[in-house]
């Protein structure tokens, strides 16, 4: 087999799906519909979904035009895969008009095809409460500047959602989330109800013509906060999209009797104006945003310090604290 003469891109892809053609030096054309999304064990696996996550892999395989009969002519376009001959780098490069994604190049494992050389797409993360959009122009060569000025190139567009997961909670009217929501869309119909975040709190807000939202959750323990308050016992309730409501809502997160209250932050506890229900057994209060919130048996008012002689840690007024349990 000769040296190879050209290369291209043997799939596109676009939110929609759409076939999208494009010809390289007129000696063939090349379009596809093959999406291809790397998974965890590095195998690309066919799929037409439409729906991404945050810091997905996307792959695109490669074509190089090769000489098949080995009379000094390239004739046909083949996959870049480990049976072809080829000593030569591929570069791709990006022109993003929406967003940017981190585009690189490199061999992919393919359910049932082998090792194929890929244009490979990274999402970004996306830490919001909405869907976030990628689109531009991807381009290959043999260097830099030939992918710069390359003609084989073709239109990339994804839509992604958050992090959280890829999995939506659609039409939801109330009740029980689950601990995995993510994305939650709500019914049209649906009024005032009660968003339950398993039994660690209830939401009661009016939904009317409110749009999506993260509402992904965790009770995972804080320890950069911890470390603030390492005399007292805490739990946490995280809301992980920071979501935000149309409308103000009450808010009732379960803890013990004799406990306290704080809205967790980067600087530490924050009062919050919540006053403890002995019937609904919950702290309740006013909000329209809900963030990150810790509920303690002793009262946050002073700091942890520590000591750097002797690693012993004390609060800002000099006492020792209350060993912590890790509650």
């Amino acid at each position: 087999m000769k040296k190879l003469l050209a290369l291209a891109l043997a799939a596109t892809m676009a939110a929609g799906m759409t076939t999208v053609a494009f010809a390289a030096q007129e000696e063939a054309q090349i379009s596809g519909t093959d999406l291809y999304k790397i998974g965890t064990d590095d195998v690309a696996s066919l799929t037409t979904e439409e729906e991404f996550e945050g810091g997905d892999q996307l792959a695109i395989p490669v074509e190089v035009y090769v000489d098949t009969n080995d009379d000094g002519d390239a004739d046909s376009w083949e996959l870049y895969d480990t049976s072809v001959e080829y000593d030569r780098n591929v570069v791709a490069r990006a022109d993003w008009r929406v967003g940017e994604a981190e585009v690189t190049t490199g061999w992919v494992r393919y359910s049932g095809r082998g090792n194929v050389y890929s244009v490979i797409i990274t999402l970004p993360e996306n830490e919001t409460n909405t869907v976030q959009d990628v689109a531009g122009t991807i381009s290959v060569g043999r260097t830099a500047s030939a992918a710069k000025n390359s003609d084989v190139k073709f239109d990339f567009e994804v839509s992604y959602f958050s992090d959280a997961t890829l999995t939506n909670t659609p039409n939801f009217d109330g009740g029980d989330l689950g601990d995995k929501p993510g994305i939650v869309s709500f019914d049209r119909d649906a009024g005032e109800i009660d968003i339950d975040f398993g039994d660690v709190a209830t939401f009661t807000v009016d939904v009317t013509s409110q749009g999506k939202l993260n509402l992904a959750w965790n009770t995972d323990f804080n320890k950069e906060f911890g470390a603030m308050y390492d005399y007292a016992n805490l739990t946490f309730f995280n809301l992980e999209g920071t979501p935000s409501f149309n409308k103000n809502g009450t808010l009732m997160v379960y803890a013990e009797p004799d406990t306290f209250f704080y809205e967790v932050t980067a600087d530490g506890a924050k009062a919050v104006d919540a006053e403890y229900d002995e019937d609904y057994e919950a702290w309740i209060f006013e909000t329209r945003a809900l963030t990150s919130y810790v509920v303690s048996d002793v009262e946050l008012t002073e700091k942890t310090v520590t000591d750097t002689e002797d690693g012993s840690s004390t609060t800002d007024d000099g006492s020792k604290p209350i060993p912590d349990t890790g509650r």
